[in-house]
Order: C-alpha cells, then sequence, then structure tokens
C-alpha cells in the first residue's frame, strides 16, 4: 500500500496575501541601518554623499527577500502546483526599482568603484542562498553570510563620503562584523535551549533593533571620548 504524501506546511495552505512584501526582520534592519550609519560617521568632514546610496542599498535589501522565499518555497510549491506569482512580481518590481535608483549613481556621479562592494557582496548572497535551497535558511551559515553582506556597507558608505578607501575602516568593519556574530551566536542559543520558555521571535527582534541603536551610540561616543582624551 503507498502512504499518504505529507500534508503541506499550514502556511501554504493559508490565503496568500496581496499586499508588498516587506521583510519583516527586525535584527536585519537594525544590522543594515547601523552598517550605513556607521559608515556614513567615519567620513571626516561631514559629506551627503552616502545618502545617494540609499535608495539603492533598500532597492537591493528588498529585492534579496522574495528571492530568499522563492528558493524556500519552490521545492514544495512545484510538487503541489502553487504558482510563486506573488514572489516573481515583487522580485521585478523591486529590481526594476533598483535599477533605475542605482543608475544615476553610475551614470551622472560615475561611482564605478561601487562594483568592488557589490561584486563580494553577490558572491556572499550567492553563498546565502545556497544554504537556503538546501532548507539551511536558519543555520549558522546562512546567518553569517546574510550579516557579511550587510557589513561591506560600512566601508562603501564611508567610501562614498570619502572617494577614497581609508583602511582604518576595517576595524570599524571588524567590530561590526564581531558584534553580530556575537549577537547571532547568543539568539541561537537562547532559541535552542530546551530550559526556556517558547521564544517569541518577533519580540526578540525588536530588541535587537534597539540593541543595534546601543551599539551604534557606545561606538561613536567611544571614539569621540578617545579622541577628546588622546587628541
Amino acid at each position: 500500500m503507498i502512504s499518504p504524501a505529507p500534508p503541506p506546511p499550514q502556511s501554504l495552505l493559508q490565503p496568500r496575501k496581496l499586499g508588498p512584501l516587506i521583510p519583516n526582520e527586525h535584527g536585519a534592519w537594525g544590522m543594515l541601518t547601523t552598517a550605513f550609519l556607521l559608515g556614513w560617521w567615519a567620513t571626516p568632514p561631514f559629506s551627503w554623499r552616502p545618502l545617494y546610496l540609499v535608495p539603492a542599498v533598500v532597492g537591493i535589501f528588498l529585492m534579496r527577500y522574495p528571492v530568499g522565499l522563492y528558493f524556500k518555497k519552490r521545492r514544495v510549491t512545484r510538487a503541489m502546483q502553487i504558482s510563486l506569482t506573488r514572489e516573481k512580481r515583487w522580485f521585478w518590481i523591486y529590481l526594476v526599482f533598483t535599477v533605475l535608483v542605482a543608475l544615476p549613481l553610475f551614470w551622472k556621479l560615475a561611482w564605478w568603484w561601487l562594483w568592488l562592494f557589490v561584486g563580494p557582496s553577490g558572491l556572499i548572497f550567492f553563498l546565502h542562498l545556497q544554504s537556503i535551497q538546501r532548507r539551511q535558511e536558519k543555520s549558522l551559515t546562512a546567518e553569517v553570510t546574510a550579516m557579511l553582506g550587510l557589513a561591506l556597507l560600512v566601508p562603501a558608505a564611508s567610501y562614498a563620503g570619502l572617494l577614497y578607501l581609508r583602511w582604518d575602516l576595517l576595524s570599524l568593519m571588524g567590530l561590526f562584523v564581531f558584534y553580530y556574530l556575537w549577537r547571532i551566536i547568543t539568539i541561537r542559543s537562547i532559541v535552542k535551549d530546551p530550559s526556556r520558555p517558547r521564544t517569541d521571535i518577533k519580540k526578540m527582534g525588536k530588541r535587537e533593533l534597539l540593541y543595534s541603536a546601543f551599539f551604534l551610540l557606545i561606538v561613536v561616543g567611544g571614539a569621540h571620548l578617545f579622541y577628546f582624551i588622546n587628541p
């Protein structure tokens, strides 16, 4: 006798939402904002040029969300003949938006140096998608690769303001990586601890958004205090 196929996940049986696909990932939004602000802050004298990156950066950040969902769901949806129309539609919407806002960076500003950061970010994102395709989206590799892709925004935002690379930015980027690697490992240990009550991921994400703000304030305040004591 042929055993019946396992029931599909409840998320696939629920009615499909019609609104935009916006990542509800408070921790990821916190990392994105912190990386940009750290790079912008490390551009003395003050410059508005890093703000030109914001629309394209947000577009890329939004675009990778439907791509990740597509790779995550496509095995099950293909077997059940469920279309991923929403994911595809919003991918193309975000892609067109990103291209439109990124074109002036190359055409008007001639910021061809952006490929120095886009290239490694694309490679890291490819590794991240491989983890998702293998159904390992919650693995340490998937989370670390997502964080490393955002970490490259620190030197990119600084380069946009200075138009040259300061090597001390590597220490700032390293501090970013160290902090969020610690947070990733800490959260994973909390979630996997059987002695703890069930974790509310949304509340934890909102706390991480607050912790990101504290981290940014501590880094900026500590640096100013250091230069005040050692002018």
